[in-house]
């Protein structure tokens, strides 16, 4: 299982809070939403939002997912941190990593940022007993597919549940409440892939 999450000392996580929240900050002004105004939107309070955009508290998956649904933004346009031009080939060196700091879930920004072809391929570790949840997205939903590489990964989709192993592809959306909970004592691993711009009807 990947190890590293832009590298494993202290001094490597603080640099990458500060990444994040001059990325949120950046999004936020972007976007003419007032720290009250984002706090309004997205139920994450507005003491905590200030506190991420300084790096003064590590975020985690699920306050993460509140802050960019309520932005419009993907949580790849928040943890991969790239203001570069499209890239053709991003080495595995060079791939974004983040791990959140309640769950030990780590997620690698493997394709190159703001490919051409639209297409963001997410490499996610998920910890043995770990679960992290995701709040359905009101507005700018996207569609994804889950391919299962190693272990087991039970999916909750609003009250519907999916099992995948190992080679298993589900395909589904943004639009509900979606868990990702690893019910075994294994670790497991699996691809996310998106497409931007695209709709779906509910699965």
């Amino acid at each position: 299982m990947c190890r590293a999450m832009f590298g494993s000392e202290a001094m490597d996580q603080q640099k990458l809070d500060r990444a994040i929240g001059r990325r949120l900050k950046i999004l936020r002004t972007q976007a003419g939403m007032t720290l009250n105004e984002l706090a309004s939107r997205s139920g994450v309070s507005r003491a905590m939002i200030g506190r991420v955009e300084r790096a003064q508290s590590s975020a985690t998956a699920a306050l993460l997912n509140k802050l960019c649904a309520a932005l419009d933004v993907s949580l790849s346009d928040v943890v991969a941190l790239s203001e570069k031009p499209p890239e053709r080939l991003t080495r595995l060196a060079d791939q974004p990593q983040w791990r959140d700091p309640d769950s030990g879930y780590r997620r690698r920004h493997a394709s190159p940022a703001d490919a051409a072809s639209g297409i963001e391929i997410i490499v996610v570790d998920l910890p043995a007993g770990a679960r992290v949840s995701y709040s359905p997205w009101g507005r700018n939903a996207f569609t994804q597919q889950l391919l299962m590489l190693e272990g087991a990964v039970c999916v909750h989709i609003d009250a519907k549940i999916v099992r995948l192993r190992d080679g298993d592809c589900l395909d589904f959306d943004v639009m509900r409440a979606v868990t990702f909970e690893n019910e075994t004592r294994q670790d497991a691993r699996y691809v996310i892939i998106t497409r931007r711009g695209t709709s779906y009807g509910k699965m």
